[in-house]
């Protein structure tokens, strides 16, 4: 006589005799046979529970019998281990009776142990979520890699464009061979960046799109005519498609401006209730770029004393740079020494210190100036320092030489104008 031992998690099990007699309640067998032959004792009948698959095979064990090289078994299965997706296993167990005797002390024990796993249905079709850099760009451009996370194979529209106007270029490709009157494009290496949809310009390319992509070599959607080495560029709407490591990825160059812009990456779900929430169709993307700025220091004459305004060797200085990508105040390396001088020649009059000291709150600001920096409009931060003036009254012309130095910490949004009145730090006595 021998027993059955059961160990199952989620699953449920049946057990039907063949030519072996099963009794308490499924859990021993007693079979008989000749020497040399083999019965077909029983079979096993293993069903995951619903929601569940058994992610590792059912196993069974010998080792507690007599002559555990003696039995077999076969499988039957619905489903499969590779696939993810096997659901039940029905096990037969064969026994080949041996021409020795075994130990009768030994009760033939034979154990099978089966777990099945929770398994949820793969989500298929589904975008989840994105990543992108929205800060903002500087004048000379630069690149933003969109990354889109979601089920392998999931489809989704991606635009980049100026907010209201043209799409920006993708990526361009050079034509390998030249062709006449073809839809069917080669080109010198494959591009990874090309996708169905995008719209195709160049050189003598007539409107079209790109109707498929295979390795280095596109179809359009009309026949071209294109020589050797002819450019093409590819821009506009173009269908996204998630990779098998639930990625796509794909980098876009902002180009070069002289004028500040907005620019929107659009992303349009293609099958209904694709995007899942908290992602929403479409999702717009927002990167501003601007265009360098120009800080002008000017020296202003207003309310001159009685001797008459003074004369000075310049009256403006300028810095130009960009908006600063993170909204951080980042110190320049270059600072605009402002050095001047001021002068009077009439006769009787010395330059003296004006009634107001020469600091930073002297250059004029959109908010009241503190500390060492003044803000303007726009965002544009100035920091001030090395306050001098010099003045010499010992020849005919009175000169008062004055200098610091104005160091950009973040260019903001526009063009923008500080004042200084030369009047405030100067002034003359007789």
């Amino acid at each position: 006589m021998g027993t059955i031992v059961s160990k199952i998690t989620n699953c449920t099990e049946t057990t039907t005799a063949i030519d072996a007699t099963l009794s308490n309640n499924n859990t021993t067998f007693t079979v008989t046979g000749f020497p040399g032959q083999t019965k077909r004792l029983f079979k096993k009948q293993f069903t995951a529970i619903a929601n569940h698959v058994f992610s590792s095979e059912p196993t069974v064990d010998f080792s507690d019998t007599n002559f555990p090289q003696n039995y077999t078994v076969t499988n039957v299965d619905t489903g499969s281990i590779a696939g993810g997706n096997l659901t039940v296993r029905e096990t037969t167990v064969r026994y080949l009776f041996p021409y020795e005797t075994g130990d009768e002390e030994v009760e033939e024990s034979i154990f099978f142990n089966t777990l099945g796993s929770a398994n949820f249905a793969p989500s298929t079709g589904k975008i989840y979520s994105y990543g992108f850099d929205e800060s903002d760009i500087g004048s000379n451009g630069g690149v933003k890699t969109l990354t889109v996370f979601g089920d392998p194979a999931a489809t989704l529209t991606v635009r980049a464009r100026i907010s209201g106007g043209a799409d920006i270029a993708i990526t361009t490709a050079v034509v390998e061979s030249a062709i006449s009157g073809s839809a069917s494009i080669p080109l010198q290496v494959p591009n990874s960046s090309i996708h169905v949809g995008m719209t195709v310009s160049g050189t003598g390319v007539s409107e079209s799109t790109v109707v498929s992509v295979t390795g280095a070599s596109i179809v359009l959607s009309s026949a071209q005519t294109l020589p050797v080495n002819a450019v093409l560029t590819f821009k506009g709407s173009f269908t996204a498609t998630i990779g098998s490591d639930g990625l796509f990825s794909i980098p876009l160059d902002f180009p070069t401006t002289s004028t500040n812009l907005t620019y929107n990456v659009v992303l349009t779900q293609i099958a209904s209730n694709s995007f899942v929430s908290p992602l929403s169709s479409p999702t717009t993307l927002v990167v501003k770029q601007y265009k360098p700025t120009i800080i002008t220091f000017a020296i202003t004459n207003n309310s001159p004393p009685s001797s008459g305004s003074f004369t000075l060797s310049a009256n403006s200085f300028t810095s130009s740079g960009e908006t600063n990508r993170n909204n951080s105040i980042i110190p320049s390396y270059e600072p605009t020494e402002i050095l001047f001088t001021a002068s009077t020649s009439v006769s009787g009059y010395s330059i003296i210190l004006g009634a107001q000291e020469f600091l930073t709150q002297r250059w004029s600001s959109s908010t009241a100036a503190s500390g060492k920096y003044i803000t303007l409009t726009g965002g544009t931060s100035v920091a001030f320092s090395e306050f001098s003036i010099a003045i010499d009254n010992s020849q005919d012309t009175k000169v008062a030489t004055v200098r610091c130095l104005a160091t950009v910490l973040f260019h903001g949004s526009s063009d923008q104008t500080t004042n200084l009145n030369i009047n405030d730090i100067l002034t003359t006595q007789q």
